[in-house]
């Protein structure tokens, strides 16, 4: 094939597939107008990928609203490989593709995972090609896949290339994907295109009223009169350009047989290969299907060949679709409606199309395929077919619910601008109070979740108002939460009242609720007493109710319920075991703020492997997700892991991003946490002045507590340790008798440890000193705040010229360090170690740093997973995990899985020695 114009975007696609073969996923998006080229170059791509596996898919508009139809499409010849994929993704993949009876989990991640998992899986047989084109065409279900595996690309030898026209209503460009512009062809191209056909004087006025659309070059040329061609006649005043380049295609059918025109308008409406139900319809109404298509076929519009019949460019079935009049193709619904009495489902969608006016009995049928829908977990089209059905219903009540269905099914499916449109129309239509609640507890939850928590309590506080049963119920436990999220005790407390005024107690769901509300009220309004009564109460119906005890709506009730009992320690009995269910279901709507969390208290206690896979993987979902304010949260717990491994430009990029999450959710203002972890990072990057400035504004804001509360002047360790390294001696002695006089009677010994530490670093005589130090090591709880006392323990008596006792010291800090993953801090002691005169045996190198989802990967495979139980855990390719544990044993000095699970099986990390 020999394409003009385009050596370096053919260069580029080359790159992507030459990296493929050498098994490292590669994709790219080519952007243009119709007729621009996209088309070519995906052929050639086709044609040049020797030793390839092609799969390909085009989108058309018929198919918008059929839920993962262009997965299908691609997905199909590969459909043997399907055992390759991990249990949960199969099923869900199964049941989302029609590939296996209903029952099967069609969430939308596991969806998008088993895909990424099949792919992988006919990766390893040869090199895949997979080819889209048309994409701003494709259901929204499978254009979320194709962005999910863009994204997650990685190791696995795959070419993803995607076609999509660049239009204010089409999506142009899959997110995670590089994206290519086409141009128009300039004058010398166009020329090379047209040599033959046209007078030289006649390329530069066909390309200014063409803008060297490649397509609309030919199709103009074609359609010139001979006298035109050679420049011996004007040419016309207008050609077909830009928006009206299928008027060129209209002009060509404008000059075929009736029944060849009725052929291409049924094909078009008909969305599907299939030529059975176009022969059907074009039979029904008397014409004769042989010659039809003959006709269509001579045309150059259409091919048809062994049953299948394609349109020869996508162009053409969006031209024949355009040009004919809304009359034409609903006639078309109705007639392919009609052929396809065998196929219900399909029925069902043209007698949609086909219908104006209202429809009872259609308007029933489409709900309940939107019900089938929902069981493939295809909520967009789930949605847009219980829409059709809310138009269709004479009775206005009715119709709302349908809508309200619709909304519900946006919500789910992620598409907030469909939902608050929806919403809208609901609230303003006829609806009675259950319905509004439906819609009003939609709008309250994106708002909670992927907008501004405030904003979110007066549209759940009216849906609580006006709903009933479940979605009352709903409201109301989110209302709690978002009183949490808010800070508002009295909020928690008001949700937990109404509540337990609704429950029904023989239901142990609706007892676990009304205990586990109650806790976090008593818990945030500081009766921890009685809030350990509930909470414990909560905890019991938990794990010992078989309905409650896996079930992943209640996952992140089962990570607070025991810290508002005051027994946090509670979660580690069945953490694992309610995180591996929920992910083995799909359940990622509430796996963000569970990780959130979870990483924020292992950071707490100083788990800090753990803090940094789980906050890294809080902030991968909850963006996939659209969270905002646990995306936040979850930022700057992934950022305080960052800083302390010395990435530090990551750090800094997360903590800028959380400001604006929190900006954006209208919470920036309690935002204490992300303060105290900007002057860590601050502290980390050794920016003294910085640590000084933020949190000598946090005292004078709240005393400089931390965020539990029971911590006053909590940010003075950090505080002295900056004034000591910026030479003020007095200042720091003063802020640490300060601390000392309010916190040397607290009952928290990691408070006391602190209290201590101060004491050491800052006593008069190396006696004193001596005492204070160890007195410090009897308390601490915290293995990162033991080893950073060490640290400043060494470093005085290296001072001191007491060097074989400092190295001691600095050997057991660096070795602690080393053992939490915290390279950035194993690097401070191994440079104090070496300034004694001692070189360390191994010393953390710039590059060393393990990601996030490296110490994930590390973490689960010393759990005894194997790469693919991995795989499907954190939705990658075995490949991916594969890579991942050989960057970890490489970086980490070690040798073989074995040592792997021996450093990470408590949550560890250090380095092979």
């Amino acid at each position: 094939m020999v394409i003009v114009g385009r050596a370096p975007e053919l260069a580029e696609i080359a790159a992507v597939l030459e990296a493929a073969r050498h098994g490292a996923g590669a994709s790219l998006c080519l952007v243009g107008e119709p007729g621009i080229g996209k088309t070519t170059l995906l052929d050639a791509a086709a044609g040049s990928a020797a030793g390839f596996l092609v799969l390909r898919a085009t989108g058309v508009p018929a198919e918008l609203s059929l839920g993962h139809g262009a997965l299908l499409a691609l997905l199909l010849p590969v459909r043997d490989r399907l055992d390759a994929v991990p249990g949960p993704q199969r099923d869900a993949l199964a049941a989302a593709l029609g590939w296996a009876g209903p029952g099967g989990h069609g969430d939308r991640f596991l969806v998008a995972a088993g895909a990424l998992s099949l792919l992988a899986a006919a990766a390893e047989r040869q090199p895949v090609l997979v080819a889209v084109d048309d994409a701003q065409w494709i259901d929204r279900e499978s254009f979320a896949v194709l962005a999910f595996v863009a994204r997650r690309l990685g190791h696995d030898p795959v070419a993803l290339l995607v076609a999509a026209r660049r239009e204010p209503d089409s999506v142009a460009v899959v997110d995670g994907m590089r994206s290519l512009a086409l141009a128009g062809l300039p004058t010398a191209d166009a020329a090379e295109l047209l040599r033959g056909q046209v007078g030289a004087g006649l390329v530069d006025p066909l390309v200014v009223a063409t803008g060297g659309n490649p397509l609309a070059l030919i199709e103009a040329v074609r359609r010139l009169t001979p006298e035109q061609r050679r420049g011996s006649a004007p040419l016309p005043g207008v050609l077909p350009l830009g928006d009206r380049l299928a008027s060129a295609f209209r002009f060509g059918g404008d000059e075929l047989p009736a029944c060849a025109h009725r052929a291409l308008v049924l094909a078009a409406t008909s969305g599907e290969p299939d030529a059975g139900p176009v022969v059907a319809a074009l039979r029904a109404e008397g014409h004769d299907p042989e010659v039809a298509l003959a006709a269509a076929e001579r045309a150059g519009v259409v091919a048809l060949d062994a049953g299948r019949l394609t349109f020869t460019h996508p162009l053409l079935r969006s031209a024949v679709w355009s040009t004919s009049p809304a009359a034409e193709r609903r006639s078309a619904h109705a007639a392919l409606a009609a052929a396809l009495a065998g196929d219900p489902d399909r029925q069902t969608r043209h007698l949609a199309e086909a219908t104006v006016g209202y429809d009872a009995d259609l308007a029933a049928r489409l709900e309940a395929l939107a019900g089938r829908e929902r069981t493939r977990r295809g909520y967009a089209a789930a949605s847009a077919v219980a829409e059709r059905a809310a138009g269709l219903h004479p009775d206005p009540v009715r119709a709302a619910s349908a809508r309200a269905a619709a909304v519900e099914d946006a919500l789910l499916g992620g598409d907030p601008n469909r939902v608050r449109k929806l919403a809208g129309q609901v609230l303003a239509g006829p609806a009675d109070g259950p319905t509004q609640a439906r819609a009003l507890l939609a709008l309250g939850m994106l708002e909670h979740y992927a907008g501004a928590p405030p904003l979110a309590r007066p549209l759940l506080t009216e849906a609580a108002g006006l709903g009933t049963g479940a979605v009352r119920l709903r409201a109301l436990a989110e209302l709690s939460i978002v009183g949490y999220r808010l800070g508002s005790a009295e909020a928690m407390a008001a949700a937990a009242d109404a509540l337990a005024a609704d429950v029904d107690a023989t239901d142990p769901e609706q007892a676990m609720l009304a205990h586990y509300t109650r806790a976090a009220a008593l818990a945030f309004g500081g009766d921890w007493a009685a809030a350990r009564v509930a909470g414990l109460r909560a905890v019991d119906l938990l794990e010992g109710e078989p309905s409650l005890r896996d079930e992943p709506r209640h996952l992140v009730t089962a990570v607070l319920a025991p810290a508002w009992a005051g027994e946090p320690e509670l979660v580690r009995g069945y953490l694992d075991r309610r995180m591996d269910a929920a992910r083995a279901l799909g359940a990622l709507g509430v796996l963000p703020l569970a990780l959130s969390l979870i990483a924020g208290g292992a950071m707490a206690v100083g788990e800090h492997q753990l803090a940094y896979a789980w906050a890294g993987e809080a902030v991968e979902l909850g963006t996939e997700l659209g969270y905002v304010a646990d995306l936040a949260y979850s930022y700057e717990v992934l950022a305080f892991e960052q800083a302390a491994r010395g990435l530090h430009a990551e750090a800094a990029a997360g903590l800028a991003e959380a400001r604006r999450l929190a900006d954006r959710a209208d919470i920036s203002a309690g935002a204490v946490h992300g303060h105290l972890v900007a002057a860590f990072a601050a502290l980390c990057r050794g920016d003294l002045d910085a640590v000084v400035r933020v949190l000598e504004w946090r005292i004078a804001v709240d005393g400089g507590r931390l965020p539990r509360g029971d911590y006053p002047l909590g940010v003075a360790p950090e505080l002295v340790e900056a004034y000591l390294g910026l030479g003020r001696r007095d200042d720091a002695v003063a802020l640490a008798g300060r601390h000392a006089e309010a916190n040397r009677d607290s009952p928290v010994p990691e408070i006391r440890a602190h209290v201590a530490r101060l004491d050491g670093v800052l006593a008069a005589d190396d006696a004193a000193a001596e005492a204070a130090f160890e007195a410090a090591y009897g308390l601490h709880s915290d293995r990162f705040g033991a080893a950073r006392t060490r640290l400043l323990h060494g470093a005085r008596l290296r001072r001191a010229g007491w060097r074989v006792a400092a190295r001691e010291q600095l050997r057991a800090a660096a070795a602690g360090f080393d053992a939490l993953g915290l390279d950035g801090w194993t690097a401070r002691a191994t440079a104090e170690l070496a300034a004694t005169g001692q070189r360390p045996r191994r010393s953390p190198r710039d590059g060393d740093q393990l990601t996030s989802q490296e110490t994930r990967v590390a973490l689960l495979v010393a759990r005894g997973l194997s790469n693919r139980d991995v795989a499907a855990a954190l939705f990658v390719s075995p490949r991916t995990v594969e890579h991942h544990v050989s960057s970890v044993l490489h970086k980490r000095g070690m040798r073989s899985r074995t040592e792997l699970a021996a450093a990470f099986g408590d949550g560890g990390g250090s380095r092979a020695r």
